[in-house]
């Protein structure tokens, strides 16, 4: 998984696509929807934190990067707002009655609960935020491919597919949702990537198939050679209950 940034401007409206950016480079890395759910949910409460608190006083950019370094799913939040220091959030009171409890630190809290790791640091004049998650040894990735899938198309699908197996995928799920056009050429390509896969014990599976696309597969008996899923979550469930 190659590294991927999203720079926004700080505000409330930013959160939705904060999300979504995090949500898609999880489930591209290989995380199961159990863990994207995790990264999602530290993710917001950090991205929300930059913009009630380190921006209270001004606006500016907040900067969200992804990749996978060491089996880790990692994550950085970058803001230019006020210096942040961990050590002065005091811990959430979870046992007080619910009428006298403060809600301060639950955010912080949860992000510590979620993640594997959390780092932060005050450095060039940024607050740099870092988070990771492990990527169980028996996740897969995610390779969404878009367009036309012609003999043109066929080097960058190689790419994509084997930058996913080079990351430490074994099972592959290829998700051709915005795919409108798949040729002879397209197949083969897609055949030889699964050949691939499986002579060192993994798989190449296919999902969410647009009808003109999946027609292919029925004429040519593909269908039959390929596992064809409706959804991104059947075909990731069922390298799981392969597991």
């Amino acid at each position: 998984m190659s590294f991927r940034t999203l720079t926004l401007d700080a505000s409330l409206e930013a959160l939705a696509e904060i999300s979504d950016f995090v949500v898609d480079q999880a489930r591209a890395a290989g995380l199961d929807e159990h863990a994207v759910w995790e990264v999602q949910l530290a993710a917001d409460e950090a991205a929300t934190n930059v913009i009630q608190h380190s921006y209270r006083q001004c606006s500016g950019p907040i900067t969200i990067a992804t990749q996978v370094i060491a089996n880790e799913f990692e994550i950085t939040i970058t803001d230019q707002g006020e210096p942040f220091n961990p050590d002065t959030v005091p811990e959430p009171d979870l046992v007080s009655p619910l009428e006298e409890r403060k809600t301060g630190g639950l955010g912080l809290f949860l992000m510590r609960k979620l993640m594997d790791r959390i780092e932060f640091r005050f450095q060039g004049g940024e607050n740099v935020l870092v988070m990771a998650k492990r990527i169980r040894q028996a996740d897969f990735r995610v390779v969404s491919l878009t367009g036309r899938i012609d003999a043109a198309a066929v080097p960058e699908v190689n790419r994509m597919v084997r930058q996913a197996m080079r990351d430490g995928g074994k099972q592959i799920v290829v998700e051709l949702r915005d795919v409108t056009f798949l040729s002879s050429s397209g197949l083969r390509a897609l055949l030889l990537l699964a050949r691939e896969l499986r002579r060192d014990g993994g798989d190449l599976v296919l999902c969410a198939l647009q009808p003109q696309v999946a027609e292919v597969f029925h004429l040519t008996g593909f269908d039959q050679i390929f596992q064809l899923h409706h959804t991104r979550e059947e075909a990731t469930a069922g390298f799981g209950n392969a597991a």
